[in-house]
């Protein structure tokens, strides 16, 4: 795992992931991953991760009772309003969920879509933001606040 390979030993990481990397980055916070009823993704939690800012996440994975009740670290999660991928509603009922709420800070941004996050979107997909240089600045700058502060 990457963070065997660039971790130093006894230091505390923050993840940062986007889609289904930031599903992967819960499931390391402690959070049980399913993909249905008796299918559990068998990922072990990972102390050294220490916050989690999470953009458009997927949080179906995450709809078994108590899948998320061991999760502890704060997080910082951020979607747009245009994703019709990961939408809005999955992070509100997020928000439901968490165990310590107040570990939990949502953001939502008018206008962007799933792949607004990415410096590059995929060829097929049309950009719905219109200065997305500045998004990218913004949200890039808030989760280094968030990471560092």
């Amino acid at each position: 795992m990457a963070l065997d390979i660039f971790g130093q030993s006894g230091a505390t990481v923050s993840g940062v992931g986007h889609s289904i990397g930031a599903a992967t980055l819960i499931a390391l916070a402690g959070g049980q991953m399913w993909l249905g009823p008796g299918h559990r993704v068998d990922i072990s939690a990972d102390a050294r991760l220490s916050r989690l800012a999470l953009l458009a996440p997927p949080t179906g994975f995450f709809q078994a009772q108590v899948a998320l009740d061991t999760v502890r670290v704060p997080v910082l999660t951020w979607v747009g309003s245009e994703d019709n991928i990961t939408p809005p509603s999955q992070i509100k009922w997020l928000a439901q969920v968490m165990p310590d709420p107040q570990n939990l800070d949502v953001r939502v941004t008018d206008g962007a879509g799933h792949f607004s996050f990415m410096d590059q979107i995929p060829p097929h997909v049309v950009e719905p933001l219109k200065d997305k240089q500045l998004f990218l600045r913004e949200y890039s700058s808030e989760i280094c606040n968030f990471v560092y502060g």
